[in-house]
């Protein structure tokens, strides 16, 4: 019996689904492709499968992840191209590891989130973006209404943006507290810019793109964040430009 992290990318049409959508989805998968994975006991037989961080709908991304039992396999890649082949085009299944025994699944290992942001065209904003985020994060603090299944309460969230660049085409690149005890999302924090700069955003003119999700650790030079799967790491990330060996980022 093995425990594997997978992690996947999701794009085109099947970004609309809701999360529960996207999980029967999987399993549906994993039925099609013959993995031998483990099941729940008792009346109603499940299979033992948890996701990292449900993402909003109409949201695309590179690094989501989930974490499965299984009870043989060939290798971990075998399983991997097994899921590929039994996907339909929207997700893809981009790396694999094993677990050791004892490891937190995916949903409560999660810490962060790392985005980047982008207006559709004609509806970027027309106050200079990284003038105004500079403003915007040099405040003492920043709160926010969020909403909460006991209603809503007023956060500060300034704490909960570890790092955060302005690039070309105003695209913002962020990475942000994530998971169950502190979780900022990343509609919140645009929502929040624009109040601050005291406009009215267009109606569905922010694009959100999750780039990876991240686990936390702490070591000799304190707490860090770092990729669930950080040898899969390519492309635009803070993790890059953090320790060489593992993509920590100390926040």
């Amino acid at each position: 019996m093995k425990k594997l992290r997978l992690k996947f990318t999701k794009h085109g049409p099947i970004r609309f689904l809701g999360h529960l959508d996207v999980m029967r989805y999987v399993q549906k998968a994993i039925r099609r492709a013959e993995i031998d994975i483990k099941y729940s006991e008792g009346y109603s037989p499940h299979q033992i499968l948890s996701f990292a961080q449900p993402l909003s709908v109409g949201s695309t991304t590179d690094g989501d992840y989930m974490d499965m039992t299984v009870m043989s396999m060939d290798s971990a890649s075998s399983v991997m191209d097994a899921l590929n082949g039994a996907m339909n085009e929207g997700i893809v299944i981009t790396a694999i590891c094993e677990l050791p025994d004892k490891c937190e699944n995916a949903m409560t290992s999660v810490a962060a989130a790392e985005y980047l942001i982008s207006f559709r065209d004609g509806k970027a904003p027309s106050f200079d973006i990284e003038k105004t985020f500079g403003e915007f994060m040099s405040q003492k603090e920043i709160l926010a209404v969020k909403k909460t299944k006991n209603g809503e309460k007023t956060i500060d969230i300034k704490p909960l943006i570890y790092k955060w660049e302005i690039l070309p085409d105003n695209k913002i690149h962020v990475l942000l507290s994530a998971g169950s005890s502190s979780n900022l999302k990343a509609a919140l924090l645009i929502d929040s810019l624009f109040s601050f700069a005291n406009e009215e955003m267009k109606e569905f003119a922010a694009v959100y793109h999750r780039l990876d999700t991240y686990l936390s650790g702490t070591d000799e030079k304190g707490f860090f964040v770092q990729p669930m799967i950080p040898e899969s790491m390519s492309g635009l990330s803070f993790a890059n430009d953090s320790d060489l060996s593992q993509g920590k980022i100390y926040v």
